[in-house]
């Protein structure tokens, strides 16, 4: 009986093999995540099987740093200060990176709206969220991510 279900299996991934198709994709997002408006710059894969999409992504959300502030003069300039004693910082000191990961499935027509779902994986816990796209050009896509305490909009890149 085993025999039998490794054949199975191996025939169905052999069927299967020439519909699952790979690209490369990376992403920009104006995000508000973590508690914090920032950006998400993002870089994975696309796995096609058939109309289901399936993108495992990783990045870094940049965002302005906890205890840290930009002061901006009137002269259009602006440096960062520390929150805690006013005193002027470092412009690093004002940025931040959280590492995050993301897992993604979604339904994709022909014409390249697609309609879905997914998890954001950082440092302060999994999200669970809600996506859409459209096509605007070959191999470019506006979407739209959303959930509990996470939103994202921006451009994703297939390369």
């Amino acid at each position: 009986m085993k025999v039998l279900w490794k054949a199975a299996l191996a025939a169905a991934s052999l069927a299967l093999a020439p519909a699952v198709a790979a690209q490369g994709l990376g992403e920009l997002n104006i995000a508000r995540a973590q508690g914090d408006w920032g950006a998400e710059l993002g870089i994975g894969y696309q796995f096609n099987l058939g109309p289901i999409a399936i993108r495992p992504i990783g990045g870094g959300f940049v965002h302005q740093a906890e205890g840290f502030y930009r002061d901006s003069f009137n002269n259009g300039q602006s440096r960062c200060r520390n929150e805690s004693n006013g005193q002027f910082a470092t412009d690093e000191s004002c940025t931040e990176i959280d590492w995050y990961a993301k897992a993604e499935a979604a339904v994709v027509t022909r014409s390249g709206f697609e309609v879905g779902g997914g998890a954001r994986f950082s440092d302060e816990k999994v999200r669970p969220y809600g996506l859409v796209a459209f096509q605007v050009a070959r191999n470019i896509k506006l979407h739209a991510a959303g959930g509990d305490h996470y939103f994202a909009g921006g451009v994703r890149l297939g390369f």
